[in-house]
C-alpha cells in the first residue's frame, strides 16, 4: 500500500489499514504494539467483549463496511484490530488495521473500506480482536464489477421485526439459504415497549432505559438496538451475509414524517429525530456518515444505489425524512394526540389528490427517475418502504359492515394511497420512457402481496408497469393478529373475510397473505426474475418449521407475474 492511500484510511477515515502480514513503515507504529493489537488469547463464544458479534453492509466490486460494538472491561478509548480474509481460519489475510471508537458512539465500531486489493464477486471472511479475545467469524460476498457479464443474483429481503411480539425463527432458516447478501426494509427496531394496538403478544417484554412508554432518548434507542443485535438468529444471519438496509418509520416514531412524530405529544420532535438518525448510523453497518452537525432533514441520506454488473440495479429510497404528512389529519389544528386518527380504513379527503404532496420530496423524486430510466442493467429493482399498490374497501363491500352509503375506503394512507399524484408522476414517467424489467420489493405491511402496479388502479383496461412484490413482517402483528379498530371505530372483521374482501376489492392484486410471517427469496437471472415466499410456522415459541407460500416468476421484458408454485419447490 503506497503512503497516499495509507494516509488516506488513517487520516479521512479514522481508520489505519494495511496490506497482508507486514505494517507499513509509516504507521510509526512498534512491533510489539502491532503483536499485542492481534494477539488472539479466547474466541468470543458466550464473552460480553463482543455482545452484538459482527455485521457487515453496503457491499462493493471492492468494498465494505463491517460493523461490530466493544464492551470494553473499563470505559475509555478502544482500539479494536480487525482482519480480512479469503479463508474462515485466517490463514493469510488481505487486510489487516484497526479501528478507534469510545463511548460518544456507544462504542461501536465501523471499517468502510474501498481498496484494489478487495476483488468483485468473492467471498470474504472477517473478524474483531479486542485484548486477545477474537470476535465471532462474519462472512460477505463483494458485488460484481459494474460492467461485467452476471449470470445470476440471488438475494433475501425482510422488514419489520418487532422483538417483543416474537422470536427470529425466520433468520435461522434464512442463515442457511444459498444467497448473496439481505436487503432490509425498516422497522429495525420498534420505538414503543408495550403499544396494546399491535405488541399484543408481550411475547419478549422490554423496558426503556427512560421508563417511558416510547423511546424519549438516545440511550433509548441504543437500547432497543442493542437488545435486537443480542438476539442469536439475528446474529447468525448477520455473520453469514452483507447487509442493505433502509430505515421506515418505527426507527424513530410511528407513521413518521420528516421530524414529526403524529402519534405522540407533541408530535414535533427535531431534536428527537436527530438521535433516532444518531442510533441508525450508530448500529447500522452502512458507509452513510451521520452529520451530526447538519439538522436532522440533512444528517442522513439514505438513497442510494447498488449496481450489479449488467444484470440488476438495486434502487433504495428514503420515504419517511421527506415526505409530507398524512393527508385527511389535521394535524397542524393543535399539537395534541388524534384519537380520530384518519390514517386507517379511512374514506378519501380532498388533499390527498394535491399535486403537490410528496413522499420522496423532489430531489429524491428526480434522482430516482434518473437512476431508473438510465439504468443500463436488465433488471431495475425499487427497494420501497411502503406499498405503491392502490389498497382499497370498496364501497359494495364497506356498504356490509358500516350501513348504506359508505365510500370506498382506504386501508392506509401512510401507504403511497396517501400520495397518489406523485406516484402517477413516476408510474407515467417510466411508462412513458417504456422502462422494462420493473420490480419493486416492498415491506411495511406485515403482509405477503403479489400484484401489478398501474398508471390507473381504477381503470380496469390501464396496462401494468410493474409488478411489486411485499415481504411479511418477520415478527410484527399482521392483520389476523391486529387488535387496533379502525379509524371509524369498527373492530377488524376474521382474516379469512379480510382476504376475501381485499383480493375482491382490488384486482390488481394476484395474492394476499397476513396470517403468517416470514421472508422472501429472490433469484434474478436475465431471462426471468423469481420471488418465492416462505413463512415459518410460529413465533410465539423458539422453533417452528419453514413452508413455501408461493412461488411467482416475471419472464423478461413481460409485466406479467406467472404462479409456478408445485408441491415442494422453492428457490
Amino acid at each position: 500500500m503506497d503512503r497516499r492511500t495509507f494516509l488516506k484510511y488513517s487520516l479521512a477515515t479514522g481508520v489505519v489499514i494495511w496490506v497482508g502480514d507486514k505494517l507499513p513503515k509509516m504507521a510509526g507504529m512498534s512491533k510489539d504494539r502491532v503483536k499485542k493489537l492481534f494477539a488472539v488469547e479466547s474466541v468470543n463464544a458466550v464473552t460480553p467483549i463482543f455482545p452484538q458479534s459482527v455485521a457487515s453492509g453496503d457491499p462493493q466490486p471492492r468494498g465494505i463496511t463491517l460493523w461490530t460494538r466493544v464492551v470494553p472491561p473499563q470505559p475509555g478509548l478502544v482500539e479494536a484490530a480487525f482482519e480480512i480474509s479469503t479463508d474462515s481460519k485466517f490463514s493469510t489475510f488481505v487486510l489487516r488495521g484497526f479501528a478507534q471508537t469510545d463511548a460518544f458512539k456507544d462504542y461501536t465500531l465501523k471499517v468502510r473500506l474501498n481498496s484494489r486489493h478487495i476483488q468483485p464477486s468473492t467471498t470474504y471472511y472477517y473478524r474483531f480482536i479486542y485484548k486477545g479475545t477474537v470476535s465471532r467469524t462474519g462472512r460477505f460476498n463483494t458485488l460484481p464489477a459494474s460492467k461485467s457479464e452476471v449470470d445470476q443474483v440471488r438475494f433475501a429481503y425482510i422488514n419489520c421485526q418487532d422483538y417483543i411480539n416474537g422470536y427470529y425463527n425466520a433468520y435461522r432458516f434464512l442463515a442457511e439459504e444459498e444467497i448473496d447478501f439481505v436487503v432490509f426494509l425498516g422497522d429495525y427496531i420498534y420505538e414503543t415497549v408495550g403499544d396494546t394496538s399491535f405488541q399484543n403478544n408481550g411475547i419478549r417484554p422490554l423496558q426503556l432505559p427512560s421508563g417511558q412508554p416510547a423511546a424519549a432518548t438516545l440511550e433509548d434507542y441504543r437500547f432497543l438496538y442493542q437488545t435486537c443485535n443480542g438476539d442469536s438468529d439475528l446474529q447468525k444471519l448477520r455473520e453469514r451475509f452483507a447487509f442493505i438496509t433502509i430505515w421506515d418509520d418505527h426507527e424513530f416514531a410511528n407513521d413518521c414524517f420528516q421530524v414529526n412524530a403524529p402519534d405522540q405529544v407533541p408530535f414535533f420532535k427535531p431534536k428527537l429525530r436527530q438521535l433516532a438518525n444518531q442510533a441508525w448510523a450508530e448500529y447500522t453497518p452502512t458507509s452513510i456518515p451521520f452529520l451530526g452537525n447538519k439538522s436532522p432533514l440533512a444528517s442522513l441520506q439514505i438513497y442510494r444505489t447498488f449496481k450489479f454488473g449488467n444484470l440488476l440495479e438495486l434502487v433504495m429510497t428514503d420515504e419517511r425524512l421527506y415526505r409530507d404528512g398524512p393527508p385527511c389529519d389535521n394535524l397542524e389544528a393543535q399539537q395534541q394526540y388524534y384519537l380520530t386518527q384518519k390514517r386507517y380504513i379511512t374514506p378519501d379527503c380532498p388533499e390527498r389528490s394535491n399535486p403537490n404532496r410528496t413522499m420522496l420530496g423532489q430531489r429524491q423524486r428526480e434522482w430516482f427517475i434518473n437512476q431508473i430510466c438510465n439504468s443500463s442493467c436488465i433488471w431495475k429493482i425499487w427497494g420501497n418502504e411502503v406499498m405503491t399498490m392502490q389498497f382499497k374497501v370498496l364501497s359494495a363491500f364497506a356498504t356490509q359492515f358500516l350501513g348504506q352509503g359508505t365510500p370506498d375506503l382506504f386501508v392506509a394512507l401512510d401507504q403511497w394511497d396517501g400520495y397518489p399524484a406523485e406516484r402517477t408522476l413516476l408510474f407515467q414517467t417510466l411508462k412513458n420512457a417504456g422502462i422494462k424489467n420493473f420490480v419493486t420489493i416492498t415491506g411495511d405491511l406485515h403482509s405477503f402481496v403479489t400484484g401489478y402496479q398501474k398508471v390507473n388502479f381504477d381503470d380496469p383496461l390501464d396496462a401494468p408497469i410493474g409488478v411489486e412484490f411485499v415481504v411479511g413482517s418477520t415478527t410484527s402483528s399482521n392483520f389476523s393478529e391486529e387488535s387496533s379498530p379502525s379509524s371509524l371505530g369498527v373492530p377488524l372483521p376474521p382474516i379469512d373475510l379480510i382476504t376475501q374482501v381485499l383480493t375482491a376489492s382490488n384486482a390488481h392484486i394476484q395474492y394476499f397473505n397476513s396470517a403468517t410471517h416470514g421472508y422472501n427469496l429472490v433469484e434474478v437471472t436475465s431471462e426471468a426474475l423469481t420471488c418465492t415466499l416462505k413463512a415459518v410456522s410460529d413465533i410465539t415459541t423458539l422453533g417452528g418449521t419453514l413452508s413455501t407460500l408461493k412461488v411467482f416468476r416475471v419472464p423478461r421484458d413481460r409485466v406479467l407475474i406467472e404462479d409456478v408454485t408445485t408441491e415442494g419447490n422453492g428457490l
